[in-house]
């Protein structure tokens, strides 16, 4: 197909221009379906959509057709746009449903719209001015120092973590600053269970705020160190608790596009990339975890959209979650490919915080709707959405990270 394109400024997207004019404008996007024996599934797929209900926000149609509009010229990139633009939370359900070619590139279009607005001058919206400002200085989006970032881990085991290690733990920038209590579950259950780790106190945000909002030069800059850590320690592999993490030293460091970011990057970075879900798994399938305790709850467990829909990662939280004793695990109606967003990612919780905890209202309560006593997750963004939409609607609901569940009833290993 030829680039028929007016607005020659635009190059990123117009790379994209081909993929873009695949989308036939079906409404696929818009709903999860899924037609079976048992059950037949009808419903809400897009949080963005959801909310505010008009076409250009509803699935993935919508930004296809803004993109088509501003490549033909029809459309002006102006301040208007930015709206519909960021109050996508970039969680890929409307990829999920999408029957056409287009379907791989739907996150890419929509990241690379972003960056033709920060690139065309547009203000983003919301506190991403004021973090991005700070990113560039203490290497975090959270106005924290980046001198602080290891100060979560208790002096007794920063003294005793060595220099180098089989497994190099990337905290995150989440769990590092603000869920301290599920960093601090992940490195006590890894010593626990007797893995060789440490972590490395020259981590950088990995950089997936800033390529998801469209900040793509400083995203660069951010994955060009973060690529040196791994043999900085000697380490085989990263371990991550964070589902933003994961994909984003999987997918966006390692893959060509439109999964991966390796365009702008180049060969930098190739690494084996570990969820902490996967290693525990792994240690259960070998026999290498022993209980010393029973949890005895119902619990339901929330696909996180990067460590599930952009990863393919459904089984391993399930597995692990299985293998405590005393724990039902129930699921809610819309699980695995088909999860409801938290509404937190995209840039969204720091751009539109009312409306990302609204829609994390919403999950909430859907997870009560199972009768489970606890929602589990394994991403500490989630995790912090979640919980303030518990405390925001007086839900009775407790919010836990895996590792949280697991420290506590694994027996640790002698030496």
């Amino acid at each position: 197909m030829a680039h028929v394109l007016v607005r020659k400024d635009l190059k990123e997207l117009a790379k994209l221009y081909d993929y873009i004019s695949m989308c036939t404008h079906c409404g696929n996007c818009k709903y999860f379906y899924e037609y079976g024996p048992a059950e037949n599934l009808a419903t809400a797929s897009c949080p963005q959509g959801d909310k505010f209900m008009f076409d250009a926000y509803l699935g993935s149609r919508g930004k296809n057709s803004i993109a088509k509009g501003l490549l033909s010229g029809k459309l002006e990139l102006n301040q208007s746009l930015i709206h519909i633009l960021y109050t996508c939370t970039t969680c890929g359900a409307c990829q999920q449903m999408c029957e056409t070619d287009v379907k791989p590139y739907i996150l890419r279009i929509i990241e690379t719209l972003r960056y033709e607005a920060l690139k065309a001058g547009l203000q983003p919206p919301g506190a991403i001015p004021r973090w991005s400002a700070h990113i560039k200085v203490e290497r975090n989006p959270y106005m924290e120092k980046h001198v602080d970032r290891t100060a979560w881990i208790p002096s007794d085991i920063k003294n005793k973590l060595p220099k180098k290690a089989q497994y190099l733990y990337f905290v995150g920038c989440t769990a590092s600053y603000r869920q301290k209590n599920i960093a601090l579950a992940t490195l006590r259950l890894l010593l626990k269970l007797g893995v060789d780790v440490t972590i490395s106190e020259d981590e950088w945000c990995c950089g997936s705020p800033l390529f998801r909002t469209g900040q793509w030069d400083l995203a660069k800059e951010f994955a060009e160190h973060n690529a040196q850590l791994l043999d900085k320690h000697g380490a085989e592999a990263i371990i991550t608790t964070c589902a933003g993490c994961y994909r984003t030293l999987v997918r966006d460091y390692q893959q060509d596009p439109p999964e991966g970011y390796k365009d702008l990057l180049g060969n930098i970075f190739n690494a084996k990339v570990l969820h902490t879900m996967h290693l525990i798994e792994e240690m259960l399938r070998k026999g290498e975890i022993e209980f010393e305790g029973s949890l005895d709850k119902v619990v339901t467990y929330h696909d996180p959209c990067h460590l599930g829909r952009h990863c393919e990662v459904y089984d391993p939280p399930r597995n692990v979650l299985k293998a405590i004793p005393g724990v039902k695990l129930v699921e809610m109606r819309r699980s695995r490919q088909y999860s409801y967003c938290c509404a937190a990612g995209g840039g969204v919780r720091g751009a539109y915080p009312e409306y990302s905890l609204s829609v994390a209202a919403d999950r909430v309560r859907e997870a009560e709707s199972t009768g489970a006593e606890i929602l589990a997750c394994v991403c500490p963004f989630c995790w912090r959405n979640f919980t303030d939409a518990i405390n925001n609607i007086g839900s009775k609901m407790k919010m836990m990270d895996i590792t949280e569940i697991l420290v506590d009833l694994v027996k640790e290993k002698r030496k």
